[in-house]
């Protein structure tokens, strides 16, 4: 199994730019409705846009499970 660790922030800059990649996409597909450009954004454009999400995903989980390890037993909570 392959093991790397992302920090957060470069998680978050590749899944903005994947978003405006996969974005672009769909953009041309409205701008040039011909075929290719709407099979592009409905394939390449979705897979980018999918990834961005997934990666956003990833930092936003790490970062509830990080927090909550540390929590201190036995505290109360403020709220």
């Amino acid at each position: 199994m392959i093991k790397f660790r992302l920090s957060a922030m470069t998680a978050l800059r590749i899944s903005a730019v994947l978003t405006l990649v996969g974005l672009a996409f769909m953009a041309w597909s409205m701008l040039q409705p011909t075929p290719m450009p709407v099979m592009l954004a409905m394939s390449v454009g979705q897979g980018f846009g999918c990834t961005a999400f997934a990666l956003y995903l990833y930092v936003v989980v790490r970062d509830i499970r990080r927090a909550r390890r540390e929590q201190v037993p036995g505290a109360r909570d403020p709220s």
